[in-house]
């Protein structure tokens, strides 16, 4: 992935998952790199089929009418623009690329720490119950 389209998808997770204090900002977690990890490992055509909506996303709010891509508009205008993408053609598009930014984010280990999960203890136990 290069890093216009890390970028955006960062963008499009801020904008769907919204984070607020306790959890991190999108640029503080790994959800944009383990984003790129997972297109590296997916089948090419699903990798370019991701990258070219990522794409698309971003210039959507210029053919909507906001005047500028999505990474440049506020963050109001952000949501604006994918709530107006959400009730049109192109809503099963992004709800897959908001189903992958929820995956990415929450799978970052500090956010399911804070929400109180511990993949850590979770092996130990595993470990635990297998040595039985």
């Amino acid at each position: 992935m290069t890093g216009r389209e890390l970028s955006i998808f960062a963008c499009v997770t801020d904008v769907v998952v919204a984070p607020a204090p306790p959890l991190p900002a999108v640029r503080d977690t790994d959800a944009a790199p383990a984003f790129a990890r997972s297109l590296e490992a997916a089948p090419r055509p699903n990798a370019f089929a991701l990258r070219a909506a990522l794409l698309g996303l971003e210039l959507a709010p210029v053919a909507m009418g906001f005047g500028a891509r999505l990474r440049r508009l506020a963050p109001a205008e952000r949501e604006q623009a994918l709530a107006r993408l959400d009730s049109g053609p192109f809503a099963p598009l992004l709800k897959a690329v908001r189903s992958l930014a929820h995956l990415h984010y929450y799978g970052d280990d500090g956010v399911m720490r804070i929400l109180g999960y511990d993949p850590d203890s979770v092996l130990a136990r595993a470990a635990d119950v297998r040595g039985r």
